[in-house]
């Protein structure tokens, strides 16, 4: 495609589709080389890299609607700073950066102009039915594009199951290891009596299945931005 080859700020959708590619391509890699990888918590910037993914190809899919059909965003002309429809406000797109917000405004715009894309497009437009819950999952676990960036944030409870190694109760420890008869990863903390006062153990099937939803939906976005690109813009 055309855009491929062009700098960022002649693109139609100002970059955000190529950047949201690059950021994807980068946690594909990272993805691939996490299971051989010795680095401990390796998923949570494969998990940021996928997800800022997902807020850029949001927002390219808004920008290509607005510019292509001259969608007017409230108040400002479709040729001015994007904005998006939050409650009853219309606020800048660059200060959002929740999923839920962008997910509205972009099924908005489909459902809003589904007879201009089936006729003049020949892409099959629907989305999977458990999209929404998918876009409701991400945005529970990291709603301000926080939680995978840093250690700590204002949700103590999320960050306490951040980390592949967990406080565990030793009992319950003992009990999964008779029953499953599998390897584990564990810190046992003893006092001067070599009693163990505490347990951490190594579980990162969370981190899987956080990672499998983000990939699954950055794959699904890219496809349609590659689909939005060639339908709408020529490929610019």
């Amino acid at each position: 495609m055309l855009y491929m080859m062009l700098p960022l700020d002649r693109h139609f959708d100002s970059g955000f589709g190529a950047v949201a590619d690059s950021f994807r391509d980068a946690a594909d890699a990272l993805e691939d080389s996490r299971e051989s990888a010795s680095t401990l918590n390796a998923h949570l910037p494969t998990s940021f890299l996928y997800r800022h993914a997902i807020e850029l190809y949001l927002k390219s899919a808004i920008i290509i609607f607005h510019r292509k059909l001259n969608v007017p965003y409230g108040g400002t002309p479709a040729n001015g700073e994007p904005h998006i429809p939050d409650g009853t406000k219309w606020k800048p797109m660059y200060n959002i950066h929740g999923l839920l917000p962008l997910y509205r405004h972009f099924c908005s715009l489909f459902e809003d102009h589904a007879d201009y894309l089936t006729n003049h497009t020949n892409t099959d437009w629907g989305f999977p039915a458990e999209l929404g819950q998918w876009i409701d999952d991400i945005e529970a676990t990291d709603s301000s594009s926080t939680f995978f960036r840093y250690p700590v944030t204002k949700d103590k409870a999320k960050d306490k199951v951040k980390s592949v190694f967990r406080e565990d109760s030793y009992d319950a420890l003992l009990s999964r290891v008779e029953t499953n008869k599998k390897p584990t990863k564990t810190l046992l903390m003893l006092d001067q009596d070599n009693n163990v006062v505490e347990t951490f153990s190594h579980d990162d099937n969370r981190a899987k299945e956080i990672v499998g939803t983000l990939k699954q939906v950055a794959e699904l976005f890219s496809d349609c931005h590659a689909a939005l690109v060639g339908e709408l813009t020529g490929g610019a």
